[in-house]
């Protein structure tokens, strides 16, 4: 049995004001010595905790998805966030990550419904009165 190793992860920080930020990297290790340096984007703005994480076998998926999270709504990140993490407890070690599976794919989202105004066609224009 071969073991696969991931090549990216999907990650969601949170700064103490309850603000998500959606990041691919290439491990969730890199990520951690980005939140300890001072410097740092994450550290800027307050982004102090890793509190969800994705592994694919591929960078490109990882970039898909990341793309397919920042889509989604707040209420929507929390219940993503509240299946695999519900006390939110920082992920801070690369072995919290052995739990999770390696993805090959991407997972599929609910699409949302959109309601249109019914489209007036074809478009005449008034007659006009005889006044003239």
């Amino acid at each position: 049995m071969s073991h696969t190793r991931p090549s990216a992860v999907v990650l969601i920080f949170v700064n103490g004001s309850g603000l998500y930020r959606v990041e691919v990297a290439s491990s969730l290790a890199a990520c951690l010595a980005l939140l300890d340096e001072s410097d740092s984007f994450l550290r800027r703005f307050g982004f102090d905790r890793i509190i969800y994480c994705e592994r694919y076998d591929r960078y490109s998926l990882a970039c898909a998805r990341a793309e397919q999270l920042r889509q989604l709504s707040h209420a929507e990140l929390e219940r993503l966030i509240a299946a695999q993490n519900p006390d939110c407890r920082p992920l801070v070690a690369e072995d919290t990550l052995s739990l999770l599976p390696i993805r090959s794919t991407l997972p599929r989202l609910r699409r949302r419904r959109t309601s249109h105004a019914p489209t007036i066609l074809p478009f005449s224009l008034p007659r006009r009165t005889g006044d003239g």
